[in-house]
């Protein structure tokens, strides 16, 4: 007899767990809708044929964790789903949790996003001896009522130390999130506690 049917209980778990894993996904790409969403839907047939990127195994989710966090926190706004998906056909990671990880940036969060992006890029260039002059755009003493469209224009010096900065975030909290995704695997596959028997 399997350990299932010896323990009726940790089959209920483990059929407990399946479904509140179901729940969270039901927004994310799956094999079956690939088709409708914006981008994907492009690369649908590719992305039908790779059972890799469909996988929950270690070997795929790391690599999405790892790689979809330094995207998402790149200023790649547009293209962030074009840039995930070849990344997943390439790293032969989850394509699922790679897309859902981009939505760590969106219009309510992208702003604080790029602003530190910004900041840290700044700060890591100067220390490797770049000198930086500050976007007078992101400076506090920027006056707001002689605004012009044409400074919008002056806000392209700010990507190289945003792509800078984006790849310090995004590194941490990609090593951050796989560390804890080897933590809870350990911890997952653990065998239980012998009971004490009455």
């Amino acid at each position: 007899m399997t350990t299932d049917q010896n323990c009726p209980k940790e089959r209920e778990l483990r059929f407990k767990r399946i479904r509140r894993l179901k729940r969270w996904m039901r927004p994310l790409p799956r094999r079956s809708n690939i088709h409708k969403y914006p981008v994907l839907k492009w690369f649908a047939s590719t992305a039908y044929k790779r059972s890799y990127l469909w996988s929950f195994k270690g070997n795929s989710i790391k690599p999405a964790l790892f790689w979809g966090l330094i995207v998402s926190f790149a200023p790649l706004v547009g293209i962030q789903m074009l840039v995930v998906f070849f990344l997943a056909l390439f790293l032969r990671a989850n394509l699922p949790l790679i897309v859902a990880l981009q939505w760590i940036s969106n219009p309510l969060t992208m702003g604080p996003i790029y602003f530190a992006d910004y900041k840290i890029g700044c700060f890591f260039l100067q220390l490797l001896g770049i000198e930086i002059v500050e976007n007078k755009i992101l400076s506090r003493h920027y006056d707001w009522g002689n605004f012009k469209f044409q400074d919008l224009f002056a806000l392209l010096d700010t990507f190289p130390p945003m792509f800078v900065g984006g790849a310090v975030i995004g590194v941490f909290f990609g090593v951050i999130s796989v560390f804890f995704y080897n933590l809870a695997a350990k911890l997952y596959k653990r065998p239980p506690l012998p009971s004490n028997p009455k």
